[in-house]
């Protein structure tokens, strides 16, 4: 009896110790398994925290870009269109002189001006000239004719009435196949024709006039 009392409680002591072998076994096993977790859950913050830096780090950098490419978007096209502007204002500019040029040459008191300062100041006497008057202004028929025929104001009648002493010897009138504006001094024997007209002293006018013109507009900028 004796006997299996001490058996019964062989057995029961070795139930207890197995029963406290698997809870503590049970109880480490699940500490390592939270501490794991741990691990790992901290991993993963530590990797999204990274992956949120850099997500933020290339937003950043992305905006940047285009705030950076936006503001070269913006002086490009601020250039691009200064320079239309420039090129539209100075086009504009050409076009007045050109346009004043010819109202002049179109006005009368200084085209008998002009034309009495060539026949001062043309080729040397031994040369034949010949000057071409415009043919709005005058025409074959008014130059052939008598002074007291030609109509009294017209250019015919002021180039029919020049004193003998303001014409060169050897200076003859004509009129242009050009209706533009000006007159044209043909040198007969050279074969050389200067011409003042609209189109020729407008240019030499921009020669002059075109690079001030651009220096105030780029000073003006």
């Amino acid at each position: 009896m004796a006997n299996d009392t001490q058996q019964s409680s062989g057995v029961q002591e070795l139930i207890d110790r197995l029963h406290e072998k698997g809870v503590a076994q049970g109880q480490s096993e699940a500490e390592a398994l939270v501490t794991e977790a741990r691990k790992e859950s901290m991993a993963i913050l530590d990797k999204a925290r990274k992956e949120a830096d850099q997500m933020q780090a290339e937003a950043r950098a992305e905006a940047k870009k285009i705030v950076d490419d936006g503001k070269e978007a913006l002086r490009l096209a601020s250039r691009d269109v200064t320079l239309r502007l420039h090129e539209a204002f100075h086009a504009e500019f050409e076009q007045r002189v050109r346009q004043l040029v010819g109202h002049t040459l179109e006005d009368r008191t200084f085209l008998e001006k002009l034309i009495l300062e060539v026949a001062r100041r043309s080729t040397p006497e031994d040369k034949e000239l010949k000057m071409l008057l415009p043919a709005a202004q005058v025409s074959e028929e008014q130059l052939s004719a008598e002074v007291a025929e030609a109509p009294e104001g017209s250019l015919a009648h002021f180039v029919r009435g020049l004193a003998a002493d303001v014409i060169r010897e050897g200076l003859a009138f004509g009129v242009s196949d050009d209706p533009g504006p000006g007159v044209r001094v043909q040198i007969i024997e050279d074969d050389v024709q200067v011409e003042l007209t609209d189109e020729t002293v407008a240019a030499l006018l921009l020669q002059y006039l075109a690079p001030r013109f651009r220096a105030i507009l780029e000073k003006g900028a």
